[in-house]
C-alpha cells in the first residue's frame, strides 16, 4: 500500500507569490546572474520579509527549476 506524503506549502503573501514568477522570469532571461544577484537586482531583502526563510527557499527552488 502506498504511503501518502504530507506536503505543506509555506504561508506566503500574494506579493511574495507574484515575486516567485518574477524570479522565474529573471532566471530564464538572465542565465549568467546568480540567485543573490537576481535578488539584489529586484531589491528583495528576505531577512525583513514576513516568512523570509520560507519565501527565500521557495524562490531558490523556482530559480533552480528554471536553471535546471
Amino acid at each position: 500500500m502506498a504511503t501518502r506524503l504530507k506536503t505543506t506549502a509555506p504561508d506566503l503573501t500574494f506579493e511574495q507569490i507574484e515575486m516567485l514568477a518574477v524570479f522565474s522570469d529573471y532566471a530564464f532571461d538572465y542565465p549568467k546572474l546568480s540567485f543573490a544577484a537576481v535578488a539584489k537586482k529586484l531589491g528583495v531583502d528576505f531577512r525583513k520579509a514576513k516568512n523570509g526563510k520560507a519565501w527565500e527557499q521557495e524562490c531558490r527552488e523556482v530559480f533552480g527549476w528554471e536553471r535546471g
